[in-house]
C-alpha cells in the first residue's frame, strides 16, 4: 500500500506547487493504464484526496482490502486544496479524485475534462462537516449568532470554494447581503487559523477537523454547523472526461471499492434513521482513520460527516452550485449539469 504525502516547512501535510507541476507533468504521458486481471501484478489507481474525515471511507477501503479485490493499488496522494487536486484529474497525473468542489474543478467541467462519478460528504443535519466559527474578540464584542456576519471581515480559503459556497448559503438563509461582508481568501486552513487566532478575522467556515482543533487550542469559537442551517452537497468522486469515455471497466472497479468503504463508513457512524450515533465497527473505523489521517481518533469521532449509505449525490444542489458560480461571475464557460454528473456511474437522491 503506497499513501504518498507532501509536507511543507509547517509540517501541514500538502501538495507544494513546485512538486505539483512535476506530478502533473508525468502524469500527463500515461493517463491511458493497462488493465491487469486479478491474481496478476494489481493496477495502480492514483486517487487524490484532502486531509479531512471526508476521506475516511477512501481509507477504509483501502485497509479492508475492497480495492485489491477489484485488482487494483490504491495510491492515495494528499493535496492542501481541491483546486490543484481538479487540475490532477484533468491533466491525468492523478486518476480519481474525492474531495469538495471548488471553482476550480467547474471551470475545468465547463472544457469537458472532467466529470463526476459518484458522492463524497454532505453537510446534514446533526452531522458535524462545516463548522462557522468566530474569533475570540468577536466574541466577545457580542458575535453570537449567525445573522451577527453582518459588517464583519470573514476568512474563506479561496474563491469559489466549498467554504464561500457554504457560508454564501448561510448569509443568504440569514438575510445578510454577502456585500455586507469584506472577505480575506487565506488560501490554507493554516493559514485561516492563524488570522482567527490573532483576530485578523472575525469568522469563516472550515472543516470539522480544523473547528475542532480551534475549539481545543481556545483560538476562536463555533457559533454552529453549516449542515443544521443548509444541507449541500458538499463533495463528490470524479474522474477524467477521457477515463469516463473509454475506460468505464476500470472506473466501475475503482467505484466498486469507494462504495464498499462509504458502506462500511456508513454503518459504522451513522443510525438507520440517519442519526450520528457510533456502531459496533465505529472504534475500528477510527482506528484506521486516526493513522491515515495522523489525528487522534477521539477528535475525528467528533467531526463524523454524512455520507449516503449507496453513494447517492444531491444532483439538484449541484445544480444549484453551477449556477451560483456562474451568478457570482467566476465561471468560465457554461456547464451542463446532465454531462458533469456521468449517468453511467452516478447514483442519484430521490
Amino acid at each position: 500500500r503506497r499513501h504518498t504525502r507532501f509536507r511543507n516547512v509547517t509540517g501541514v501535510q500538502t501538495c507544494a506547487l513546485p512538486i505539483c507541476r512535476k506530478l502533473l507533468a508525468a502524469g500527463a504521458a500515461t493517463l491511458a493504464l493497462p488493465r491487469f486481471a486479478i491474481g496478476q501484478a494489481r493496477q495502480k489507481a492514483r486517487i487524490g484526496v484532502l486531509q479531512t474525515t471526508g476521506a475516511g471511507a477512501m481509507y477504509i477501503a483501502r485497509e479492508k482490502g475492497y480495492f485489491a479485490a477489484q485488482g487494483l493499488e490504491p495510491d492515495i496522494s494528499v493535496f492542501d486544496n481541491a483546486q490543484t487536486l481538479a487540475v490532477g484529474i484533468a491533466t491525468g497525473a492523478l486518476d480519481f479524485g474525492a474531495t469538495s468542489l471548488a471553482i476550480g474543478f467547474f471551470n475545468l467541467a465547463a472544457r469537458g475534462v472532467v466529470r463526476i462519478i459518484g458522492a463524497q460528504g454532505r453537510d446534514a443535519q446533526g452531522f458535524p462537516n462545516n463548522g462557522f466559527v468566530v474569533s475570540n474578540a468577536a466574541w466577545e464584542k457580542g458575535f453570537r449568532s449567525f445573522a451577527d456576519m453582518r459588517g464583519k471581515v470573514a476568512g474563506l480559503s479561496t474563491q469559489g470554494s466549498g467554504p464561500h459556497y457554504a457560508f454564501a448559503l448561510v448569509a443568504k438563509k440569514h438575510n445578510v447581503p454577502m456585500s455586507s461582508i469584506d472577505i480575506t481568501w487565506t488560501k490554507t486552513s493554516p493559514n485561516f487559523i492563524a488570522a482567527l487566532a490573532a483576530n485578523r478575522v472575525d469568522c469563516g467556515v472550515v472543516p470539522a477537523i480544523i473547528v475542532l482543533g480551534i475549539e481545543k487550542n481556545k483560538q476562536g469559537k463555533l457559533i454552529g454547523w453549516v449542515g443544521d442551517e443548509v444541507p449541500w452537497q458538499l463533495g463528490a468522486a470524479y474522474t477524467s472526461a477521457k477515463h469516463a469515455d473509454t475506460n468505464g471497466p476500470y472506473v466501475e472497479k475503482f467505484l466498486a471499492a469507494y462504495r464498499a468503504g462509504i458502506r462500511d463508513f456508513h454503518d459504522a457512524f451513522i443510525s438507520p434513521e440517519v442519526k450520528r450515533v457510533d456502531g459496533p465497527t465505529a472504534d475500528a473505523m477510527l482506528s484506521i482513520m486516526s493513522k491515515a489521517l495522523d489525528q487522534p481518533a477521539e477528535l475525528l469521532r467528533a467531526g463524523i460527516p454524512y455520507m449516503d449509505r449507496e453513494g447517492r449525490i444531491d444532483g439538484k444542489d449541484i445544480a444549484a452550485q453551477i449556477a451560483w458560480h456562474k451568478a457570482e461571475g467566476i465561471l468560465e464557460g457554461d456547464v451542463d449539469p446532465n454531462v458533469l454528473m456521468d449517468r453511467r456511474y452516478v447514483r442519484f437522491l430521490p
